[in-house]
């Protein structure tokens, strides 16, 4: 049975019906986990970008796919810790007043886990001369936003102390942070500078979960398929996720 807070809820400016009733079957419990929901979530996101493809909507509405993805995430992450999880709050930072968290448990102040999720790459569309966007086109800005996010949280919480090995002071220093990523990979030189980068944000972050998906064929450039890489598990992200929470 699902239990979670979203706390300071935003009003979504977008809406696409098949990740509403995704996100609903999810919230029912009758799908638990990353492996039962990967196939729904590839044929709705098929769907998602044939419709953006169409050039009816502005890049406005593509961006809820970001947020879509977040609740997912969130959704499973709460089925299996049975714990209340909340998303997109603002948390105290070392360097600047504030800063945006995807998701965080606990609600209040300190923060024991928390996370942060992207959703990269488009297809061909009309605002972009019907060409695609790369998964990793604006990647390398992204990775390290997540890495500075990640040190920062934990220089902001923990106490001071001294760093011996920087992997051992990321892995045992609360909170615990963790990124997910949804990525259309464009072509294979695409889908490795995805994968490349990905597998190194691992010495930034307790762990790292992505679904990485390309084009089938050239002239279906929405009709995707995953590419599996075992050291970018979602279920195995959420699961030690899930498992630090309770």
């Amino acid at each position: 049975m699902l239990i979670a807070c979203l706390m300071r809820p935003m009003k979504a400016k977008h809406t696409f019906t098949p990740f509403e009733e995704l996100l609903r079957g999810i919230r029912t419990g009758t799908q638990l986990g990353w492996s039962q929901v990967e196939r729904p979530f590839l044929e709705v996101v098929e769907a998602f970008d044939f419709e953006y493809s169409s050039g009816n909507h502005a890049e406005g509405w593509y961006q809820a796919k970001a947020r879509y993805f977040n609740d997912l995430v969130v959704d499973l992450l709460s089925n299996r810790s049975s714990k209340h999880i909340s998303t997109r709050l603002k948390k105290k930072s070392r360097l600047f007043e504030k800063l945006d968290v995807d998701i965080c448990y606990p609600i209040d102040d300190p923060p024991r886990i928390a996370g942060e999720v992207k959703a990269l790459g488009t297809p061909p569309h009309p605002g972009n001369k019907n060409e695609p966007r790369g998964g990793s086109a604006d990647l390398h800005k992204r990775v390290r936003e997540v890495a500075f996010t990640s040190m920062d949280l934990k220089v902001a919480y923990s106490p001071p102390k001294p760093i011996g090995s920087f992997q051992h002071w990321i892995d045992s220093t609360e909170p615990g942070y963790f990124s997910f990523w949804a990525i259309r990979a464009a072509d294979d030189s695409d889908l490795e500078r995805v994968r490349s980068m990905l597998s190194s944000l691992r010495a930034y972050c307790n762990g790292v979960g992505a679904i990485i998906y390309r084009p089938r064929r050239l002239d279906t450039p929405t009709a995707y398929e995953v590419v599996p890489l075992k050291e970018l598990s979602i279920e195995a992200a959420i699961q030690e996720m899930a498992q630090r929470i309770a």
